[in-house]
């Protein structure tokens, strides 16, 4: 699911729940409950051909529509700062998309910077913290749902406008 629609779905918890753990807790466990709806984005990344040209201009285009949407929903927020539920609402997103970067984001920068002094002295300063784990457990909970929970994808323009309708529902519901 793209990341403007769990944006969307932290938003909305931020407006209507009023501790700042929960919404986090919330918004975070949205975001699995999202992803067992069919999303039709399987075949953008997943497809055995995705570095064709063509897909691979789709899947760039998708993105930069779905980062513009992302940091719309976060100013949107942020232009709201006299409002109570405003740092709440910056949380929801936060804890909506955080399962993605943890999934994809820390092991491709362990991967990819390894060498680094700095990078190695980071990744052992999160041993004892458990963030290590806690990424592990969520590829695994991520790619349970994506690979073997649910197995069917709906095409991509069917999922497209589903999370399109989804997006607008959700920020109508937002004050």
């Amino acid at each position: 699911m793209f990341l403007t629609t769990h944006a969307a779905a932290g938003l909305l918890i931020g407006q209507h729940v009023d501790s700042t753990w929960t919404v986090f807790g919330l918004s975070f466990a949205s975001h699995f409950v999202m992803d067992f709806i069919p999303h039709g984005d399987e075949e953008l990344y997943h497809d055995e051909e995705w570095r064709v040209q063509k897909k691979y201009r789709r899947a760039l285009i998708v993105n930069t529509f779905d980062l513009l949407g992302l940091l719309g929903i976060i100013f949107w927020a942020m232009s709201r700062p006299g409002a109570a539920d405003s740092q709440l609402m910056l949380i929801g997103i936060i804890g909506s998309i955080l399962p993605d970067f943890l999934s994809f984001l820390f092991p491709v920068i362990h991967e990819r910077l390894s060498w680094l002094f700095l990078v190695r002295w980071m990744y052992t300063l999160t041993k004892p913290t458990g963030i290590r784990y806690l990424v592990r457990a969520q590829n695994w909970i991520h790619n349970a749902l994506h690979h073997e929970i649910i197995r069917r994808d709906i095409p991509f323009w069917a999922g497209l406008s589903m999370q399109l309708v989804l997006v607008a529902v959700l920020l109508m519901l937002s004050r």
